[in-house]
């Protein structure tokens, strides 16, 4: 039926997103103060464009999945809902305007900030699937 469809895409789409958000987290993401100040801008804003390509949709469509078993099932999506409505929060109002910022001008400062943010946004992800399960 429609709800295991949801139920299955909406699963897939947050593990793909954990998968993601730990290679970011623990290759991507330090390795961006290896480069000179000229090599990171244009490596960083190739990897934001990209990023944005492999992230955004499946974000979309755990979002959307969510609010569906959410609407169907409010009693076993609400904190599932609510811990995804923090991720998006966190991407869209702290990790973007780092990456913002970082396309201007690298600062360790905010690379620690990108580095301790997405680690929180990973653990949410993580808590997200336990939940579910």
């Amino acid at each position: 039926n429609m709800q295991e469809i949801f139920f299955d895409i909406h699963l897939f789409s947050n593990i793909y997103l954990i998968a993601i958000s730990i290679i970011v987290q623990f290759i991507i993401y330090p390795s961006f103060k290896k480069y000179s100040f000229v090599e990171f801008k244009t490596f960083h804003s190739d990897y934001t464009k990209k990023m944005f390509l492999i992230v955004g949709p499946v974000m979309t469509v755990e979002l959307l999945c969510c609010a569906f078993l959410l609407i169907e099932n409010s009693t076993l999506f609400l904190i599932p809902a609510i811990l995804l409505i923090i991720i998006w929060i966190l991407t869209f109002f702290l990790i973007v305007p780092i990456h913002n910022k970082l396309n201007i001008k690298f600062n360790l400062n905010d690379h620690k900030n990108l580095i301790r943010l997405n680690g929180l946004r990973t653990l949410l992800w993580v808590l997200k699937v336990l939940f579910i399960f």
